[in-house]
């Protein structure tokens, strides 16, 4: 099993690699985040593994963790305050030109839509809605390589509409 994980982590990683060095310097960033990331993923789970106990070094079975994120009892947070965020989130990216896309929010789940000029752009932002104050779910819609003066039509040759 650890063979299969280790194996999908190196395709995946073939696959951001290959991505960023056809965006050139824009979105090396990006991907040094996402490696970093999954190191310490492997490592906190190597760690857990080895050592049989919680990660937080606590008696085993006890495992401490923060309560942030989690709110009174029957609050939600406001779309208008989650559509604020996303947008602010995506502005904020440097890595992801979101010139093209358009952000909807309804009782909490966000829906991208519009075009991005490449895949790990479309997967950037879809990470970026994810990880705002608030949000339920992400639906991604935006298309990938379009035109921004073609619009939304479906008749652009050699485009993946489905991509």
């Amino acid at each position: 099993m650890t063979r299969s994980t280790s194996s999908q982590a190196t395709d995946e990683l073939r696959d951001v690699a290959r991505d960023a060095l056809k965006l050139g310097g824009r979105c090396v960033g990006a991907a040094r985040d996402w490696l970093g990331a999954k190191r310490s993923e492997f490592d906190s789970g190597r760690a857990a593994g080895a050592a049989g106990s919680t990660r937080d070094g606590g008696p085993s079975g006890v495992s401490v963790h923060g309560y942030r994120g989690i709110g009174p009892r029957g609050y939600r947070r406001d779309d208008a305050r989650i559509h604020e965020d996303v947008c602010d989130a995506l502005t904020e990216n440097d890595a992801l030109d979101a010139s093209g896309v358009s952000v909807t929010v309804q009782d909490g789940v966000v829906k991208l839509s519009g075009s991005v000029p490449h895949r790990m752009m479309k997967r950037l932002a879809e990470d970026v809605a994810e990880g705002c104050p608030g949000v339920r779910d992400v639906d991604n819609m935006l298309r990938v390589g379009v035109s921004q003066t073609a619009g939304t039509s479906n008749d652009v040759p050699g485009m993946d509409p489905l991509a």
